[in-house]
Parts: structure tokens; sequence; C-alpha cells
């Protein structure tokens, strides 16, 4: 059990780590994430080159990591293979005391169902579900609050920041689930680290990469596949990213079957650890 989870562990980061591509003065660069211009040859800002795959730009503030798309969406692959296994592991009924079986990360069945408990007169169900939805709406707003002015595809330091928050929050909800009084808090905190997640690949890749939102992307990946199936294939590279990252959360949630088997409601950890380290490589 342990040797296949370090397996597929394992495959998602080298994918993840594959080194972007050397960034020149005729590239395409986006200025606050919308209008696309290009660097002139007198201008050109010095950069330089990390280990960790991109480029760290000088510029004014904080030094940011230059990516490219290709390393984004590989990012995007491991950090949606982690939403999935987290949400597994939340939907599994072992991490809690009290067996709950609550959704994180997608929170479109999240409001239909407090719409239901508050029409049902289940005022359980609908707290729930409010504050399930709240939690995954505060994570975007910490996400937004640390990186204010986001531009596609350079990562500031703050997006560290965001990843340590993230762990904090999934530390919290393993050490809750410990606790012998059932709690619901656990999943609260889990949706918060989700929303942190989504808002960072979202803005970042103009929604190329969504690590959370899958609704959307089964959407997109439906209206793309038949826009290929009938000769048009303006999107075919999009339709092949969004398999990617919707096999990848699939996989995570085969994976939290097993490892919540094992481990119960520290099978969370796998989530936090990789949180703690994103955040470490990209803040320090």
């Amino acid at each position: 059990m342990t040797n296949r989870l370090a397996s597929v562990f394992a495959i998602l980061w080298i994918l993840a780590s594959v080194e972007c591509i050397e960034v020149s003065s005729s590239d395409i660069f986006f200025k606050n994430g919308v209008t696309p211009q290009r660097l002139d040859d007198n201008k050109k800002r010095p950069i330089l080159i990390t280990p960790r795959g991109g480029q760290r730009v000088e510029q004014k503030g904080a030094p940011a990591l230059q990516t490219t798309r290709e390393s984004a969406v590989n990012a995007g692959i491991l950090l949606a293979f982690s939403s999935g296994y987290m949400n597994g592991c939340c939907l599994s009924g072992t991490v809690a005391a009290d067996r709950t079986k609550q959704p994180v990360v997608a929170v479109t069945g999240t409001y239909t169902l407090s719409a239901l408990g508050l029409a049902s007169g289940d005022m359980k169900q609908f707290q729930t579900q409010v504050s399930v939805l709240f939690s995954y709406i505060t994570g975007s707003t910490i996400a937004g609050l640390l990186n204010p002015s986001p531009a596609l595809f350079r990562i500031p330091s703050s997006v560290g920041y965001a990843f340590l928050v993230a762990s904090c929050l999934l530390f919290t909800s393993c050490f809750l689930s410990h606790n012998e009084s059932p709690t619901k808090t656990l999943f609260y905190l889990a949706a918060m680290a989700s929303g942190i997640h989504n808002s960072i690949t979202s803005v970042h890749t103009a929604n190329l990469v969504r690590s959370t939102h899958y609704s959307g992307i089964s959407s997109d990946i439906g209206s793309f596949l038949g826009q290929v199936l009938r000769g048009n294939y303006e999107n075919l590279g999009k339709l092949i990213v969004f398999v990617k990252l919707a096999a990848s959360f699939w996989i995570g949630g085969f994976v939290a079957f097993f490892a919540t088997k094992e481990y119960a409601g520290l099978s969370l950890l796998f989530s936090a650890i990789l949180n703690l380290i994103i955040g470490m490589a990209l803040a320090f």
C-alpha cells in the first residue's frame, strides 16, 4: 500500500518539476493578467535562473518566478491530484469521529445541499453546508489578499505564503481528526485550503488550470471534444490539459480510498506536507 502511494506521488512530482523553457525578449508577457506585451530588446529585464524550474524576474517589489504554460500545467496536475486526494479523504467517513462524509473541494453541490437543508428545516445540514461554502470563499479571499495583482504565469513569493497558510490549515485538520469529540471544523479548514488552491491556479493561468473546479472542466471537455469531432482543433490543447487535470483529480480520490483505510485521519498529512514543501520553495 505504501509503495503504491509513493509511486503515484513520485510520478506526479516528476511531472510537476519539469524545467521551464528559457524566456527570451521575443516571448509574450502579460501585464496584470490581461494585456499581452512583448519585451523590447533594449528594455529586457535581467533574469535570474532558479533550480526550481522557471525563472525569477527582477522587478519592483518582491521577485517573481516566471514560469511557462507547460510548467504551470504540470504543477496543476500535482495540485489536482492533491485536491482529489483531499476530497476523497473527507468523503471517506474515516477522518471524522462521527464518520461524517463531507466534500470540501467541489462546492456546486454544497449550494444545493444548503438550500435543501433550509427548505426541509434541517438546520444542521444547512449550517454545515453554508459553513463549508463560506470557508471555501474565505480561502480564495486569503489568496487574493496575499496576491492582489496577479499576472499570468508569474508567481511572486506571496503565493508561497498562501500555500503555507493552506499547509497550516491542513495540519490543523489532521490534528482535529483525532479529536474524540465530533467536529466539522476539520472540513471547514480543508475547504478553506481548497479555496486557496483554486484561486492561485485560476488567476495565474487565466482559468487554464483549476485544481478544484471539475464541473466546469467536465463541461469544457465535452464542448472541446465536440468541436474536435467536427474538425475544429483550436481548443485541442486545452482539451488535453483538462483531461490530464481531471484524470489526476480522479486518481487522487482513488488513492485516498486506500490511504484512509490504512491511516484514517493521518491521511490528510500528505496534502499538508505537500503544501508545506511548495510554500517553502516559493516563499524562500
